[in-house]
């Protein structure tokens, strides 16, 4: 159990977690991503680890943050019980880099609890300073990646705006674009500037997930006037199910798999336009 702290204490906490953190000294900006959906289900944490890994995989030095807050389980997934979790971090008990536990080579996480009932309430003000704490947690880090919850309430927008690409996972099933769509609108609301991705996930049909997609976008388009990238599908894919009953992320169990490799082939595409929006912007700097 995490002992509660006075709310005073745990916002002076914060502020001294953000302004405390070290800074980068390798020159490089560290770039982050939210991963989110507006609906439960759609498999949007299975993606967000296999992202991170093949993060990784391409050189990148990543930090996993499992920021559904209270709903944690990115670390069952990956079959670890870390010692330090999140509400360590927001009681100032521990330090995000020494909460954080090596998952993979280059690959970070941040754990998150579940059912906690000690789990501390904390304001947008105290959210936004954990989060560039995290973003400033470590040397040498270059990635931050944020599985948030689903959903559009303050803690789950507040990780999706923060962030410099949003990638809103869905199905093609009515339900999920329509919350898709609501959690874009919003996410808008509160900044028009931010890259937006979108991916089908546990794809039954190539062909009804590109029209709910290509449908997603001319919505997006027509009321809200952004455009959104569409990144394109996961099949379904037996491999994922057997890789979360067996612990071991699916990127591991089974690389070769569909599912796998479509994870990848998009983390590897936005890696290299995340590398070269940042080029740009020392070019013209």
């Amino acid at each position: 159990m995490h002992e509660q702290h006075p709310h005073n204490d745990q916002a002076s906490a914060l502020r001294r977690l953000a302004m405390n953190a070290p800074r980068m000294v390798t020159g490089e900006p560290v770039y982050t991503w939210a991963v989110t959906s507006g609906k439960g289900g759609v498999g949007k944490s299975v993606f967000a680890m296999n992202f991170a890994i093949a993060l990784s995989e391409s050189g990148r030095k990543v930090l996993l943050v499992d920021a559904d807050e209270n709903l944690g389980k990115l670390d069952v997934m990956f079959g670890i019980s870390p010692k330090f979790r999140i509400p360590d971090i927001l009681s100032e008990s521990v330090s995000i880099a020494d909460a954080v536990t090596e998952v993979r080579p280059g690959l970070f996480l941040l754990a998150g609890s579940s059912g906690s009932p000690n789990y501390p309430e904390i304001t947008l003000h105290e959210r936004n300073a954990f989060i560039a704490a995290a973003r400033a947690s470590f040397n040498g880090i270059t990635d931050v990646v944020f599985d948030t919850g689903a959903g559009i309430q303050e803690r789950v927008l507040s990780y999706a705006v923060s962030a410099d690409q949003v990638i809103v996972v869905s199905h093609y099933e009515p339900v999920a674009i329509l919350d898709a769509y609501a959690v874009i609108k919003m996410v808008n609301a509160k900044r028009s500037d931010i890259s937006l991705n979108i991916v089908m996930n546990k794809s039954l049909s190539a062909t009804e997930c590109d029209d709910a997609a290509e449908k997603l976008r001319t919505a997006v388009k027509h009321f809200l006037s952004r455009d959104v990238r569409y990144l394109g599908i996961v099949p379904n894919d037996p491999a994922v199910s057997r890789s979360i009953v067996a612990q071991v992320p699916l990127a591991v169990a089974s690389p070769a798999s569909a599912a796998s490799l479509c994870i990848r082939s998009i983390a590897h595409a936005l890696s290299g336009r995340a590398i070269h929006e940042y080029q740009q912007e020392a070019v013209y700097a």
